[in-house]
This record gives structure tokens, sequence and C-alpha cells, in this order.
């Protein structure tokens, strides 16, 4: 399975300019905790990564205004990201690896195309193991009802 087969695409990113009070209203209204962080411009080239939690423990916690600092005061600069058309496995070893939840990910140009969240990997595999199940549920029913047959090989 591929990486840009179950991350969120068209993600919600912020450019570098922006404050800590529109970043967290970014956060609010499009119901996420991460922002990647971009450079502005014509490109989304990434500059970091600000989360809610970078909002609360650089900011509000010492009392500092949210309209006083910028995302790049508070951001993680040096992010880790994921090409598109990676394997989901390669994936989860760079989460695993770097104690990360979130990955961003980016095309061949390195332009950001989406983020891939744990969530987004825990969805994916339920589905394949809700549908392992049900291959098991169904040969159990063909076995009980006696209609079991040998497969045809192709």
């Amino acid at each position: 399975m591929k990486v840009k087969d179950i991350c969120s695409l068209g993600t919600v990113h912020i450019p570098m300019s922006c404050n800590l009070q529109e970043a967290a209203t970014q956060m609010r209204d499009q119901h996420v905790g991460t922002l990647v962080v971009t450079s502005g411009g014509s490109t989304n080239r990434i500059a970091g990564i600000v989360t809610d939690r970078d909002i609360v423990l650089k900011a509000v916690t010492r009392t500092i205004s949210p309209k006083e600092l910028l995302v790049t005061d508070v951001m993680t600069p040096y992010v880790v990201a994921v090409d598109a058309d990676a394997d989901v496995a390669e994936a989860m070893q760079t989460m695993s690896c770097h104690g990360i939840r979130r990955l961003p990910v980016t095309n061949a140009e390195q332009d950001i195309v989406g983020v891939l969240s744990l969530d987004d990997v825990i969805g994916a595999l339920g589905q394949d193991l809700a549908l392992l199940a049900s291959i098991i549920r169904c040969e159990q029913n063909r076995e009980r009802s006696g209609s079991v047959q040998t497969p045809l090989h192709v």
C-alpha cells in the first residue's frame, strides 16, 4: 500500500509569516492539530511544522500573547517528510524512528501534497484486517453449510 493511497490530501498549511493566533484559528476552523508551515509565495515548500501542543507549551503557558509570536518562533524547523509514492511500511518505520505521529507527504518536486497521520495508517490497516476477517468468516460459513468445493487453480 502506498502513502498516497491513504494520506489526507490537500493538507492545511500556513505561511511562516503568520502569528500563533492565526495558526490556532486555522487549526480550529479546519479541525486539525497540526499545520505544515510553508515558505510562502508560489511554492508549497515545507519550512517547518507547528502543533497545537507547540502553541500551548511555547506560548500560552508562558503567558505570551499568541498575537505576539510568529509560527516560526515555535515551529519545529527540521521536518521529516515522506514521499507520496513510498510504501506505508516505510512511513511507519520513519514515524517509529523519529517518535512522531504525523508526516508531511511530498511529491517528486518536494512540494507538500498531504499529511499522513497515525490515524490514517490505523484506519487503512483496520480495513485490511476487517477484510481478512470477512474472508475467514465466509470460508467458515461455507464449511459449516457443507458447500466447500475444491478451488479452481488458474
